[in-house]
């Protein structure tokens, strides 16, 4: 059979079972049909949780970890202690004269952590801090030549990880993961300051309504 008209068929075949879906409800169907005949041996050395939503999310929490091993790595060849070191000072440059909290919550990270690499940063002479010219009471941060050069530098290392890492994943498959993955770090990037102090059963009905 002509492989377009084998397409318009499963195509129709799913518009009759799902009648509101879109072309992009199809499209991920579609996707994640073909690939089904790919199989997940290996995955977890075999011991895969009940779910994909559990799958999925301790996927990210590997990959992660050993993300930040090779971080570890390359962070001996540049002059930063820890990699939020680098967080915090490509957002100072990314947010143009921000204050202090603003660049430790821009980072996901506590304010008592933030305050404390930041300072850590201000002595290494890799930021500095001037008063805002509309707030005398308040404080803000940019970076030095310094720590423009020590930023450059760890863009320049860090974005090799990434390359290695993914080197055998298809660029299609990098820009579908983002546009699937990329609300829920919208979403929580928002909520998570909410959630501070609030227990996990409070948490967990606030956001799915349930019990």
């Amino acid at each position: 059979m002509n492989k377009t008209v084998a397409l318009l068929n499963q195509w129709a075949e799913f518009e009759t079972r799902h009648p509101d879906a879109t072309t992009e409800d199809f499209c991920r169907y579609f996707l994640v049909s073909s690939r089904q005949k790919e199989t997940l041996e290996g995955l977890f050395d075999g011991e895969l949780p009940p779910r994909a939503d559990i799958v999925m999310m301790k996927l990210i929490d590997r990959i992660v970890r050993l993300h930040s091993i090779y971080i570890q790595i390359a962070l001996k060849d540049l002059k930063l202690s820890h990699f939020e070191e680098f967080s915090l000072l490509s957002a100072v440059a990314q947010l143009e004269s921000p204050r202090k909290t603003e660049v430790i919550y821009h980072t996901i990270n506590e304010l008592s952590t933030g305050l404390s690499l930041l300072s850590g940063l201000i002595k290494k002479q890799c930021i500095t801090e001037y008063e805002d010219p509309d707030d005398k009471r308040s404080k803000r941060l940019k970076l030095t030549p310094k720590g423009e050069k020590l930023l450059f530098a760890c863009y320049k290392q860090f974005s090799r990880i990434p390359e290695m890492m993914l080197m055998e994943v298809p660029q299609e498959d990098l820009e579908i993961c983002i546009q699937l993955l990329k609300k829920v770090e919208i979403k929580y990037s928002k909520l998570w300051q909410q959630h501070k102090g609030k227990s996990f059963d409070q948490v967990f009905t606030s956001v799915t309504g349930k019990k």
